[in-house]
């Protein structure tokens, strides 16, 4: 082992990803996914009308590019590059006998981290473009009319209705008969009443911390909303679209992953480092990851633009 422990390294924590569900499940739930051959170009078809006639392109740290469509040419998009943290692995750990809990909990850190990191880009997109649909709370407004003024705005656009709710929301979607029992004279099961009006709440918890962040962020403003129409008729298939780059077949040999699937490469430093702190050798270990996020139908999403609980 002591000739290529580096690439052993590689090869025993395998490709950081989940192969059952490779995709984030909030991903999958609001956007069309797709991979990538090494090396292969990224178009979009421009099929909507004239009320969706541009592309917002997401890149790693949420910001987007407009990308106008024509609609009788493709749109190539442009794939974005994505780092995890950096790992370290002891060099006592792998040595004489490999660490196999060690390495696996590295490899989890690593695919949880760009989970993140993806899901967080596509959010921070949708708050930051001003093409999306927005509802701004009003007084005398509670968080039932507020979903249901958000579900309005795309009533022309789709349906299918998928409300990502900030933590905060989720727990009042919960408590909402509760909270409201001496102001209601009617009986308003806030959960039935979704289900009702085709709308599916999913929270979304977790926070990450990106390059340029001094502290660590929230995936989604725990006090905010997003609905989505899944289901559209200006546009094919879900408002998002997410690619994933598959790596190379030699490096994923390396990785010992499967050549044909593997969507993220796990790079291991050759030359092991002093720990911060420590007085211990390890090897630096880290993800890379090529994607493509883009909102190809910002009128079937709706955001609020002010805190709503």
């Amino acid at each position: 082992m002591d000739k290529n422990i580096y690439m052993e390294i590689a090869r025993l924590i395998g490709q950081p990803i989940n192969e059952q569900l490779p995709v984030p499940v909030e991903i999958s739930a609001i956007a069309d996914t797709f991979t990538a051959e090494p090396g292969e170009k990224v178009w979009y078809y421009g099929s909507q009308d004239t009320d969706a006639d541009e592309i917002l392109d997401v890149d790693s740290n949420g910001d987007i590019t407009v990308v106008k469509v024509n609609p009788m040419t493709d749109t190539q998009l442009t794939f974005k590059d994505y780092n995890s943290k950096l790992q370290y692995v002891l060099v006592s750990d792998v040595l004489s006998k490999p660490d196999t809990q060690v390495l696996g909990r590295k490899k989890a850190r690593i695919s949880h981290g760009l989970d993140k990191t993806e899901l967080r880009a596509i959010l921070t997109a949708i708050n930051n473009a001003t093409s999306v649909q927005s509802v701004t709370p009003v007084s005398g407004q509670d968080l039932y009319d507020i979903i249901i003024a958000a579900k309005h705005k795309l009533e022309d656009y789709g349906d299918n209705f998928l409300l990502l709710a900030g933590s905060q929301v989720s727990e009042k979607i919960d408590t909402y008969d509760k909270d409201n029992i001496t102001s209601h004279n009617y009986n308003l099961n806030l959960k039935a009443k979704l289900k009702e009006a085709g709308i599916t709440p999913m929270k979304i918890f977790g926070k990450v911390k990106n390059t340029g962040d001094t502290t660590e962020q929230p995936l989604l403003n725990t006090k905010r909303f997003i609905l989505i129409a899944r289901n559209s008729r200006i546009a094919e298939g879900k408002p998002i679209i997410f690619v994933r780059r598959k790596i190379s077949a030699d490096i994923a040999q390396l990785m010992g992953a499967d050549v044909d699937k593997a969507q993220r490469a796990l790079f291991v430093n050759p030359t092991p480092v002093i720990v911060s702190g420590t007085n211990k050798l390890a090897y630096g270990v880290y993800g890379y990851e090529s994607v493509v996020q883009a909102i190809v139908n910002p009128k079937a999403i709706c955001k609020v633009t002010a805190d709503v609980v």
